[in-house]
């Protein structure tokens, strides 16, 4: 790549045509380096991934907190939202008396109230939102008392095991794995430390995406956001720089508190949201094993308006939290968040 970028900068600019040709000559090769930049980062963050691993540990049935489930919705059906929240119901807990599952409605539709009663779970209803899923989710915080907060969109369909693989990762401080088994600390031993922040499991989808619709290839290629979410996110683990992308997470209350809540000065509030837990010494982690399935965008003008408020959200992100510039985060997830910003 090295030899490539050197002959490409003094063999190859048109320097005997116009100036025209110069700059986007110029342009092609900055181009260029930038995807070079963002390749090595990828691949040194894939070698170091390796060698980093939160490992889940076994805890004590009556160990386990209690963890609010909030379902945002806005605008969707009773019939998806009730996919949704049905499974959330099914989830497996120890005490399911500690599992409390909430549609966060900011539509404050009666059709969903009524779904939520027929469904045995909460309803927080609010009227004249102004701050989008911010405002929305925050409304939740506002509401609820658990010390872990489990966040699902609306289509998002988890398994019944999601609580279980994700919530005792937050009790890591507080145990300890000697001859290969796991034992509670005594007081003295608990790791102050290590506090665990955010826990995000991949995105899934259970319809094909518009490539393996369009191209009749939905059994011989991979879904189009499989690559971010089972790779990319994952070997941002190495840097503590992993992207909580909206749903399928489980998140300290206290992290929330610490950063005021969700924040509302952004379009992609948990790109951000992420990167100020970050930034107040909580671990980020993202997991391998799918446990949430929902839909994919489903025609092109909508692919197109997602992918453009996540770029939008990301640079307003990154220049909100000065996430590339901040001592408070390691050298490794500054460029991290480098790379992010040029792709």
């Amino acid at each position: 790549m090295t030899i490539y970028l050197l002959w490409r900068i003094f063999f190859t600019l048109p320097f005997q045509e116009g100036i025209a040709q110069v700059i986007f000559g110029i342009l092609l090769i900055i181009a260029e380096t930038i995807t070079v930049f963002t390749t090595f980062e990828l691949y040194y963050r894939k070698i170091k991934s390796d060698a980093y691993e939160l490992e889940l540990p076994d805890i004590a049935l009556e160990d386990y907190p209690d963890v609010d489930v909030f379902i945002a919705t806005h605008n969707e059906n009773t019939e998806l939202l009730y996919k949704t929240a049905n499974a959330c119901t099914y989830m497996d807990y120890p005490d399911l008396s500690k599992a409390h599952i909430y549609f966060c409605d900011d539509g404050n539709r009666e059709e969903v109230a009524l779904l939520a009663k027929k469904l045995h779970i909460c309803y927080l209803g609010l009227a004249d939102n102004k701050d989008a899923k911010s405002g929305n989710l925050n409304h939740a915080l506002e509401n609820t008392h658990s010390p872990l907060v489990a966040t699902f969109d609306a289509d998002m369909i988890p398994r019944h095991t999601f609580l279980m693989k994700t919530v005792p990762y937050f009790l890591l401080p507080y145990y300890i794995k000697e001859d290969g088994k796991w034992r509670k600390r005594e007081e003295d031993e608990i790791d102050e430390k290590m506090k665990i922040g955010l826990i995000q499991t991949p995105q899934s989808f259970y319809n094909p995406d518009l490539f393996q619709y369009n191209l009749y290839a939905e059994k011989t290629i991979p879904n189009e956001q499989d690559f971010f979410s089972k790779e990319v996110n994952i070997m941002r683990n190495s840097s503590n720089a992993v992207a909580y992308t909206g749903s399928n997470t489980v998140i300290s209350r206290q992290a929330l508190e610490d950063i005021h809540g969700f924040p509302l000065k952004t379009i992609t509030e948990d790109f951000e949201t992420s990167i100020r837990i970050q930034k107040e010494g909580y671990i980020t982690y993202a997991t391998q094993e799918v446990q949430v399935a929902g839909l994919s965008t489903t025609t092109v003008a909508s692919m197109i308006k997602q992918r453009t408020r996540w770029a939008r959200g990301v640079i307003q992100s990154l220049q909100n939290t000065h996430a590339i510039f901040t001592p408070h985060l390691s050298i490794g997830a500054r460029l991290t968040y480098l790379s992010a910003y040029l792709y």
